[in-house]
């Protein structure tokens, strides 16, 4: 019994051991993966007369030497700038090397496209409620460009755009989003952003958009005439106070007839 039990004991230790002894490699393992040279991107599109550039990570004092398999269609510099010459696809290479050695080798696949000639949005007006989210499809020619819009907001405090062309609603107004290609043609998009409640009207047609548009506006100036209107009946009211109508004062009547002066009475005779 006492011999089993020394077996047991030290069975566990020898797996303790082993298994202490894996977790050490593992570890170890896991932190040699993380100061590896990696690559930020392993797939990438780029359009034709376009570059892209192509980062090494943890490099830690070695250096990269990129490799094109078909300079034809997509070029590599030595700083990892590709550029699309024509249609089709290639494999960049990339040679980490460490005191003169190639140490490891990472690759990243290129499919090069038609650049885009022309944009258009589907429509030229978008309505959203305030904090909403839409997105949106402009129709890009050619359709098979590889070619992203880049996409701008004249106010990213009433509607911002991601580079995705999600259009989120920032705060109540108006402003116009943008999208650009880059051999310079563009079109917009005029986003109105509404309050839950008028948004409520406006998709249930209780209201049309110019009617909570020109609401918005009368609602101001009649605000505006009201407080002048105060102010006129407060000037008015003021006049009226500090101006004192004189009251009429009769004209002086004597309270006696003056006295007789120098009066002769004539006598019978003479």
């Amino acid at each position: 019994m006492k011999q089993c039990k020394n077996n047991l004991i030290r069975v566990l230790g020898f797996v303790l051991f082993f298994g202490l002894c894996i977790f050490m490699v593992s570890g170890e393992n896991v932190k040699a993966a993380e100061t590896d040279p990696k690559l930020g991107l392993s797939e990438c599109e780029v359009a034709v007369g376009s570059t892209r550039y192509l980062s090494v990570y943890n490099l830690n004092g070695r250096y990269a030497v990129f490799r094109s398999s078909d300079t034809s269609i997509a070029s590599v510099t030595n700083y990892g700038r590709i550029k699309g010459r024509s249609c089709g696809d290639a494999v960049i290479t990339v040679l980490i090397v460490e005191d003169g050695s190639v140490v490891s080798t990472l690759q990243c696949d290129v499919h090069i496209g038609p650049a885009a000639v022309s944009i258009k949005f589907t429509s030229n007006k978008l309505v959203l409620k305030e904090g909403a989210a839409r997105r949106i499809y402009p129709l890009v020619i050619p359709k098979n460009t590889v070619e992203k819009p880049i996409y701008w907001s004249d106010d990213t405090s009433i509607a911002t755009i991601s580079s995705a062309g999600t259009v989120r609603g920032r705060g109540v107004g108006q402003t116009d989003i943008y999208g650009f290609l880059e051999n310079g043609e563009s079109d917009k998009c005029q986003v109105t952003v509404l309050s839950a409640d008028d948004y409520e009207d406006y998709k249930s047609g209780e209201r049309s958009l110019e009617e909570i548009l020109s609401g918005n506006s009368n609602s101001g100036t009649q605000e505006e005439k009201t407080v002048e209107g105060e102010q006129e009946a407060t000037e008015a009211e003021k006049d009226v106070e500090t101006t004192v109508t004189p009251t009429p004062t009769p004209a002086s009547v004597p309270a006696t007839a003056p006295a007789a002066s120098n009066v002769t009475t004539p006598v019978a005779g003479k």
